[in-house]
């Protein structure tokens, strides 16, 4: 069985969001430069940890929003 997945790519990070089993999802960054990124390794989150969303593309909305809020573009 295929595990649903879509990529963001954005100017400093590419977000990767998968639905590990129905409804419930894992998203990990990875930053575009990581040797000059405060967030060098990339990081995961998932369900447990607060990313909310009913669709993947609902998920990479808030993982996206998650990430400016965390790195806001100067």
């Amino acid at each position: 069985m295929e595990i649903p997945e879509e990529t963001r790519e954005l100017d400093d990070v590419t977000i990767r969001a998968r639905e590990t089993r129905p409804g419930f999802f894992e998203v990990s960054f990875r930053p575009t430069s990581p040797e000059t990124h405060l967030a060098r390794g990339g990081y995961t989150l998932n369900t447990a940890q607060g990313i909310k969303g009913r669709t993947l593309k609902a998920v990479l909305d808030r993982a996206e929003a998650n990430w400016r809020q965390s790195y806001p573009l100067d």
